[in-house]
């Protein structure tokens, strides 16, 4: 049997970055600049400023941060919108659940001068995708309040009733059910036990801050929009360029919200330009702490990502064999995170509006991928098994998603309720198989070569409909900061 050092040395060796210099390394972040940083706690002070943009449009935001401390990654973003159509005391309208406010937000940068650190396109859909991997308890104690999604799920009981409502005074079985943090509301005829609603279904609203016309206030997480904030945080003491975050806003108000099935009106909600405010956190500790941190790194070298998208209109139906370059050459890329969206309008009368990932018509197996790095397959045999699948994913992110089988693909797993209306939807129809996104982990860790990463997809059964395939390659790149600016390297 193997001692200790026989397990530890295996390990090692298959470790890429110990194996072969030829691999990439992720430069050490310094433990001042950890988030969380515990070494420094007894001389940490945080000061917190609410700064105005210096450009706000309809579709696009702009700050500068001040010049001082170390940015926390926990500064927000807060915004609220103002109705343009519809009428606030008959209708409703929402956030798609997956993204809250997220979904008013098409691109989000981060640069220092002209260097960007870290940027993500298409961030709504992004988000969607990311929001999948919070917890059920954070997701409905913490980000329903504070930024609109909605993505928990909970096991519900209904009263039995009959097709015309009325009651029997039992329970029906237990079934699964998307959790908006309130229970059903339905109402009984007087004296009759008869549902006043005179059928089987049992109604469920979202609750009132989560209704745009009552004007809420939601607020984004900076390392929500920015993952390499979840790793580092930026000294903004050692840099001499203006630090900019700049916000680009979703243009099709289409896209932007949903309103309840059967809602004859079509809301319409544009950004409030004297809401948005960025709570800039800034951390501070004694200042020989600060002096001798920029003393000993006049050269400071930190990881960084950048979520390249490469997006393109596919129809599984008429070419179900689909291969396609991602680019990438020279890259480090360590992560591919594939989603398929529909294109075919207005989808605002639905629950997700268009942030969902789905191939309309693929049955059980029908859909299998495989990457193409530097002339060889990763997987020996191409994935198509739906929960091969979501295991892959759970290897890429180090996180499960947080969804139901059905979720996952129409089919799977347990049905959601339908004796349950969410704002007037039908849950098998509105949510299932709305969530397959794919992430595949560059199990290599080799460097890209010239020839860049090719995409195999095989889809059998899909519908006829064109779809937008949306691949976001997470690239590791190196910021090198040294006499007050940024240069960037790739690694």
């Amino acid at each position: 049997m193997s001692n200790n050092a026989d397990i530890g040395a295996s390990i090692d060796a298959l470790n890429p970055s110990i194996t072969d210099p030829k691999r990439c390394n992720k430069p050490t972040v310094p433990e001042l600049l950890k988030p969380n940083c515990s070494a420094f706690q007894e001389t940490q002070n945080v000061d917190t400023s609410l700064l105005d943009p210096v450009v706000v449009k309809d579709n696009y935001i702009r700050w500068v941060l001040d010049r001082k401390g170390i940015l926390h990654s926990n500064s927000k973003i807060s915004l609220q919108f103002n109705h343009t159509a519809g009428d606030p005391a008959s209708d409703r309208a929402f956030f798609p659940f997956q993204t809250g406010v997220k979904s008013f937000i098409q691109k989000c940068v981060l640069r220092s001068g002209t260097t960007i650190l870290d940027s993500t396109d298409r961030f709504n859909v992004f988000s969607a995708y990311k929001n999948t991997l919070k917890s059920n308890e954070e997701n409905v104690r913490k980000e329903r309040i504070k930024s609109g999604v909605v993505g928990a799920y909970k096991q519900t009981r209904v009263p039995t009733m009959d097709v015309n409502g009325v009651a029997d005074g039992t329970e029906a079985k237990s079934d699964m059910t998307v959790d908006v943090g309130k229970e059903f509301s339905l109402a009984f005829t007087a004296g009759t036990g008869t549902s006043t609603r005179t059928d089987a279904k049992c109604p469920v609203t979202l609750p009132g801050n989560q209704n745009l016309y009552n004007s809420s206030e939601f607020v984004i997480d900076l390392h929500e929009m920015f993952s390499s904030l979840k790793h580092t945080q930026i000294p903004l003491f050692m840099i001499d360029e203006p630090v900019i975050i700049e916000l680009f806003l979703e243009n099709l108000s289409q896209n932007r919200i949903c309103k309840p099935n059967g809602q004859a009106t079509t809301p319409v909600f544009v950004l409030d330009q004297t809401s948005p405010s960025l709570i800039a956190d800034y951390i501070y500790y004694d200042i020989d702490t600060m002096n001798a941190f920029q003393e000993n790194n006049k050269n400071l070298e930190l990881p960084f990502l950048e979520n390249k998208l490469i997006t393109t209109t596919v129809n599984y139906a008429n070419s179900p064999n689909y291969v396609r370059n991602l680019g990438g050459a020279s890259k480090a890329i360590s992560k591919v995170t594939i989603a398929h969206t529909v294109l075919t309008g207005d989808l605002g009368e639905s629950l997700y509006n268009m942030f969902l990932s789905d191939v309309p018509g693929v049955k059980g197996n029908g859909l299998d991928y495989n990457l193409r790095i530097n002339d060889r397959f990763i997987y020996p045999v191409s994935i198509n098994n739906p929960s091969e699948q979501y295991v892959q994913t759970l290897n890429a992110e180090s996180l499960p998603m947080n969804i139901c089988a059905r979720d996952y693909l129409d089919g799977l797993g347990v049905a959601f309720s339908d004796n349950l209306l969410l704002e007037a939807y039908q849950q098998p129809l509105a949510v299932s198989g709305q969530k397959r996104y794919m992430a595949i982990r560059n199990i290599t860790g080799e460097r890209i070569n010239n020839r860049g990463v090719e995409l195999h997809i095989n889809a059998v059964g899909a519908n006829s409909l064109p779809l937008q395939q949306l691949v976001w390659l997470e690239i590791n790149k190196r910021l090198i900061l040294s006499n007050g600016r940024w240069t960037e390297i790739y690694n």
